[in-house]
């Protein structure tokens, strides 16, 4: 399993980022907009992520080789 930020939920809060234990999670800068984002290849899929964040759906496990709608 791996997990992707969907930008319509994340609030960008930076807890996910913090607390993830092999650094997969990273900034992503668009427009005017703050937004993090999850490299694929280095994700993990721990999910120690996934308890911490405070913004239902914006942390999604999927399984595969991408993220689809990420």
């Amino acid at each position: 399993m791996k997990v992707y930020i969907s930008q319509d939920y994340c609030i960008a809060c930076g807890l996910c980022r913090e607390v993830c234990p092999v650094g997969a999670i990273h900034p992503k800068f668009q427009d005017f907009h703050h937004w993090l984002e999850v490299v694929a290849d280095e994700c993990t899929g721990d999910g120690s992520c996934l308890q911490y964040c405070p913004a239902p759906g914006a942390l999604v496990q999927y399984e595969g080789p991408s993220a689809s709608g990420g």
